[in-house]
């Protein structure tokens, strides 16, 4: 037992000289690399504004209901259930500027405050499902032949954001996709069609 109190002696002095003298090594370190001394926060990225270039409505899905009721004499009536799901996705890309590239040091901050400027302007929440669930009662008159087309859609939004990296700007795309919305729309054949 008594042999065991200079190796936890030597480990207390060990602790405490690491703890006074390391950072100062790896701050030395660091500076003969080029690296940052401090780690970088939001204070090295400065967004100077966001430049929407296209939005549009992308189709997800489409499924088609026919009812053939050519040869009734009543309504025809057929109930239907759909389910789609669709992810809110960001992706970011390159940067757009001439002979510009973000350090890997900034990327997940740029990253974290991309995504955090279109969370609030677009009231979303990143890498979550959305599921829509929908019953529809499809009818069709005597001697008609219809077609019911479904079509699910999800809204898709292509921009760039304007970066103050490190004295320098950067144009940094963002494609991002979020919603999920359907239409329904009848396309009437008539009474010969599908024969």
């Amino acid at each position: 037992m008594l042999q065991l109190i200079p190796y936890g002696v030597a480990a207390l002095v060990g602790g405490l000289l690491g703890k006074k003298y390391f950072p100062i090594l790896a701050d030395q370190t660091r500076k003969r690399k080029g690296v940052l001394a401090t780690s970088p926060s939001m204070e090295h990225i400065e967004l100077l504004g966001e430049s929407m270039l296209q939005e549009e409505s992308i189709i997800l899905a489409t499924e088609e209901v026919p009812l053939d009721n050519r040869f009734g004499n009543q309504i025809l009536t057929s109930e239907h259930e759909f389910t789609k799901s669709a992810t809110v996705a960001l992706t970011i890309g390159q940067d757009q500027t001439n002979g510009g590239q973000v350090e890997a040091v900034f990327l997940p901050i740029m990253k974290t405050l991309i995504r955090g400027e279109l969370k609030k302007s677009l009231r979303v929440d990143f890498d979550t499902m959305i599921t829509r669930r929908v019953k529809i009662n499809f009818s069709t008159q005597p001697g008609q032949w219809v077609r019911y087309r479904l079509t699910w859609r999800q809204t898709s939004r292509r921009g760039l954001f304007n970066l103050k990296i490190g004295g320098e700007i950067h144009n940094i795309p963002y494609l991002v996709t979020f919603g999920l919305s359907h239409a329904v729309e009848s396309l009437e054949e008539g009474k010969n069609a599908g024969a």
